[in-house]
């Protein structure tokens, strides 16, 4: 087998001697070089040397942080690759999947790099025989005997030099992480079960989910009868809630005292069990692990899937929304999730397979054609104020107002021009709408930017994908929508026209019988006698049809997100 050296490059504002990030920015770089050069190589699986004493190490130091149940898991012996979020082809990405459909799906990603540890059951000390036997030289990091230099040195010291409880052996801490990677995996295995159960429409061109989870009962092959029959039954909840959510969330670790509280939301009945106002009370929207889960406050579309007992005309009380949650205050920094790609040199631009992960949700690649900076960064409010019913916009805001629920557009991705001089950014389009200002010309007469987008990676369990993935916003219903919209608008104006019209000749009357009063003409011809005054003329009162709003203003009002 032929031996490969790769070379670390160490970040220029990093300080080596900072020993306390040495080892963890050592194990960032190392994972990261190992990705690449997989990747490169068309390499799916990379096996690594932990072993038995590693794992006793890793539960021990948990032990020691408190970090029980799940974190007693330690490593596992097949895994992704860690420390390499948004590297194209490593990180949940690269294989590409195709669908049947050739709709407007933002396709998810498919492929990544997975860890083998076949090793994690054979102790240190059986390894070392065995190449000694085999006259097999090996290579040991000397940091590693420096009890100081990090938690895990200081853990193996003590392993070293000093004889543990056998409840601390390697041979049980090792058991005890098999032990608990068995009870989770028997949890995931019942949860992927229900999620199979479960109704779904995703919509991966803005990340939105519908969902029906099933039924409070289903949570167990039993009735949920006792307390342990109701933990293990929350236990599944838990798992299958963690599942769903995945498949919009932008958060890779969710975060689990959080996440298991979301339990009671969306299954009031283990609140139920305990207080009898359980199941009023726990219908209300939330956010954890990044998604936004809102009540659906409408009848079921999933038509024809009626259930005993739930009126089909009504919400059906197991249905929700899921997106992502609008961004907090850190998230919406002008440096936050904002990707520039510089202006053309000569007739080149950045490569074309340079995608980047957009918020943890989709891969966008944009090639720059312009001769200007554009920027890749989320579509704020700020941003909504400023766009204005300029003619070049026209396609924007007519798919804008597709867009449902209105408040989407502020997670989702924009490409912005740059002006160097001012700093003004100016939007380009929606590249996961696949929609664009209908003016966006470079110079060389060719589009400002090439855009394609690809959604994350989606595990679809025995669904078939063709039957959850949801169709988007097409250009045809964008085409539409711009049409209708300036129909109606011409049918305003004309409505107005007519209204003032209206007015002005009642104003004009009113005017010519004042013009009678004050010359003394108000005698009628044939019967040679003064005219009836007429009362003063008052305002026209506003008909029906004028209190009515109209449908230009209401659209508009509504693309602002302050109306309907």
């Amino acid at each position: 087998m032929d031996a490969t050296v790769l070379p670390l490059t160490w970040p220029s504002d990093f300080d080596l001697s900072d020993l306390r990030r040495f080892e963890t920015e050592a194990r960032k770089l190392r994972y990261q070089a190992l990705g690449k050069a997989c990747s490169q190589k068309g390499i799916t699986a990379l096996m690594v040397a932990h072993h038995a004493d590693d794992q006793a190490e890793t539960v021990l130091m948990r032990l020691s942080s408190h970090r029980v149940r799940s974190g007693l898991q330690a490593m596992q012996s097949v895994e992704w690759i860690p420390e390499c979020t948004g590297m194209y082809g490593v990180y949940h990405s690269g294989a590409d999947r195709r669908l049947g459909s050739s709709s407007n799906h933002r396709l998810p990603e498919q492929g990544g790099i997975q860890v083998l540890r076949p090793l994690l059951s054979f102790p240190k000390a059986r390894l070392v025989a065995t190449c000694e036997e085999r006259k097999i030289p090996w290579a040991e990091d000397q940091t590693n005997q420096d009890p100081t230099l990090t938690a895990r040195n200081a853990v193996r010291h003590i392993y070293k030099h000093h004889k543990l409880p056998e409840a601390l052996s390697v041979e049980s801490l090792v058991n005890l992480s098999l032990c608990m990677q068995s009870r989770v995996e028997a949890h995931k295995a019942y949860a992927e079960r229900l999620f199979d159960q479960c109704l779904l429409q995703l919509t991966t061109q803005t990340g939105y989910l519908l969902v029906r989870f099933p039924p409070f009962a289903a949570l167990l092959d039993r009735p949920i009868a006792s307390y342990s029959d109701r933990d293990q039954a929350r236990n599944n909840a838990y798992h299958l809630i963690k599942r769903v959510a995945d498949l919009v969330s932008p958060r890779s670790i969710a975060p689990l005292g959080k996440l298991a509280a979301a339990v009671d939301k969306i299954y009031p009945e283990f609140v139920a069990i305990k207080s009898a106002a359980g199941l009023s009370a726990a219908r209300k929207n939330f956010c954890v692990y990044g998604v936004w889960w809102r009540v659906c406050d409408k009848p079921s579309p999933f038509v024809g899937r009626c259930e005993v007992g739930v009126d089909a005309i009504l919400p059906h009380p197991r249905e929700w929304h899921l997106h992502r949650q609008p961004f907090d205050d850190r998230e919406r920094t002008p440096a936050a999730h904002a990707t520039e790609y510089p202006p053309l040199s000569g007739f080149t631009s950045a490569s074309k397979h340079s995608y980047v992960f957009f918020d943890g949700r989709f891969w966008v690649n944009v090639r720059n054609l312009s001769f200007s900076t554009l920027v890749l960064r989320r579509f704020s409010h700020d941003d909504n104020s400023r766009l204005n019913s300029s003619p070049s916009n026209r396609f924007i805001t007519a798919a804008l107002r597709l867009l449902k629920p209105w408040d989407l557009r502020f997670v989702l991705p924009a490409v912005f021009c740059k002006d160097e001089a001012t700093g003004e950014e100016t939007l380009v389009g929606f590249p996961t709408l696949d929609v664009r200002i209908e003016d966006g010309q470079s110079p060389l007469g060719n589009p400002v930017c090439k855009w394609s987008v690809r959604y994350k990676k989606v595990e679809f369990g025995r669904h078939r994908p063709d039957a959850i993935l949801a169709a988007g916003i097409s250009k045809q219903e964008i085409d539409d929508e711009e049409e209708r919209h300036w129909r109606v608008g011409q049918r305003s104006s004309k409505s107005k026209g007519e209204r003032k019209k209206k007015a002005c000749e009642v104003e004009a009357m009113g005017m010519r019988q004042a013009e009678e009063q004050k010359d003394g003409t108000n005698m009628d011809p044939v019967l040679g006698s003064e005219k009836p005054t007429l009362p003063p003329m008052k305002p026209p009162v506003a008909d029906a049809e004028s209190m009515t709003p109209d449908v230009e203003t209401a659209d508009w009002y509504d693309l602002f997100g302050n109306g309907r």
